[in-house]
């Protein structure tokens, strides 16, 4: 008697683990990654004990803000500006007081990191490996202790990130997450015209999940209420922004005059800039191959040093992580992972395509934070989720490891003589 051969069956994929909403302790973890970032960005924030690169810019604007004197700085939106006099108004007019805003909306900015890499991810140990990449990443870092303005889009922008992902994995549910994603849309753009392309994607995506989810239940927001409140509300908030504008002594802005004002603004922002050493273009930024020198001198006898640059695990291991993730997200159906390359493409993107001949690396501050999603999705996905834990940790500590060598060149801490930054050199173009 003849025996058929059995058919060798290819094995199934592993099923998908069922998302479970965060709780309490998932907002504990966010918590405590936010304090560990309040201690980290707060420890010898005065150094250096002087304007720190555009702080030069900056912080005179605030002083004349602060006085209702002038209209200074005027290419860009005013809420950053009105965040940073905050500080200066309630710390005092020092580098303390300059820059303490700054390090709150970081550490506000790593909670909503890790709750929206919660609810993206959708595990816990995704997000707590994001929490753990986003302390350890030297741009956050330095952004985070300077009077500059991107501080403040990156943290908006990542509350808005977290209110979509969350409205998004409730099937759009939730009114309240619509708002405050409209609400802090609107702010990050108020702070700088840099989240517009974001907002535009935020709005993009929406409309793409209703369209994909047509079948509306009862329980969801409208699809019109809820483009309401991520495009015309957004807006609004946007124009809100300028209303203290109407008390200045000088070149006082009227109600009527607050459009026309943005026609203004487009045409500083948009007028020929003189060339700069550390201008650099979109490429540059992605490879990590042109960093600035924030900082650079004696003070008070002691040389120190504020080099803005990228970790090297995450700026480099990052883009491998992207591809991965857009890997999983078309091949493998799985769709959360897809987000983070599209809203990384369109972070740099928009520097390719406007026309502005002098731009620089901090331009790269909010993509560069999308690198630690990436990177956390796939250590999850391919590792923790297969219950290999060691790769994972070694991945992440690695990096760690790279945030304390450098830690010296990035936080102005006392160097030993002038030549100390050869130390630091990987490229002759980090020179």
């Amino acid at each position: 008697m003849t025996q058929t051969a059995t058919p060798q069956m290819t094995p199934a994929p592993r099923p998908a683990r069922p998302f479970t909403a965060p709780d309490w302790r998932d907002r504990g973890i966010a918590a405590l990654f936010a304090l560990a970032a309040l201690a980290l960005f707060l420890f010898r924030l005065s150094d250096p004990a002087k304007l720190d690169f555009d702080e030069t810019h900056y912080v005179p604007a605030v002083r004349t803000l602060l006085t209702f004197t002038d209209l200074p700085n005027a290419e860009h939106p005013p809420l950053a500006k009105w965040l940073i006099g905050f500080g200066m108004a309630l710390c005092g007019d020092n580098p303390f007081g300059w820059r303490i805003m700054s390090v709150v909306f970081g550490a506000v900015l790593v909670f909503a990191g890790v709750m929206a890499a919660r609810w993206l991810l959708a595990t816990r140990a995704a997000a707590t490996m994001t929490g753990a990449l986003l302390l350890v990443s030297p741009m956050l870092f330095i952004q985070s202790r300077i009077a500059m303005l991107d501080i403040f889009v990156a943290s908006f922008l990542m509350l808005a990130f977290w209110m979509m992902a969350a409205a998004g994995r409730d099937g759009f549910r939730s009114r309240p997450r619509l708002m405050l994603a409209g609400l802090f849309l609107g702010c990050a753009v108020a702070c700088k015209w840099t989240a517009i392309p974001l907002v535009a994607t935020a709005i993009g995506l929406y409309v793409a999940l209703r369209w994909r989810d047509r079948s509306a239940t009862p329980q969801q927001t409208s699809f019109v209420e809820g483009l309401m409140w991520l495009g015309p509300f957004a807006i609004l908030v946007y124009l809100a922004s300028f209303l203290p504008y109407l008390f200045l002594q000088l070149d006082a802005v009227s109600l009527g005059g607050i459009i026309p004002r943005q026609w203004e603004m487009y045409k500083l922002q948009s007028s020929p800039m003189a060339s700069h050493t550390y201008q650099s273009v979109w490429w540059q930024w992605v490879l990590m191959i042109r960093p600035i020198w924030y900082f650079y001198e004696p003070l008070d006898g002691i040389q120190r040093g504020v080099l803005f640059i990228g970790n090297p695990a995450i700026g480099w291991g990052g883009l491998v992580a992207l591809l991965l993730c857009l890997y999983a997200g078309l091949r493998q159906g799985q769709t959360a992972l897809l987000v983070i390359p599209l809203l990384w493409v369109v972070s740099v993107a928009f520097f390719v395509i406007i026309p502005k001949p002098v731009m620089f690396y901090y331009h790269y501050f909010p993509a560069s934070l999308l690198l630690c999603f990436a990177i956390a999705g796939v250590l999850d996905r391919a590792f923790w989720q297969a219950g290999n834990r060691v790769i994972p940790a070694l991945a992440i500590g690695f990096c760690a490891l790279l945030f304390l060598e450098f830690y010296p060149i990035i936080s102005a801490a006392p160097l030993g003589d002038p030549q100390d930054f050869n130390r630091w050199m990987w490229l002759d173009s980090w020179r």
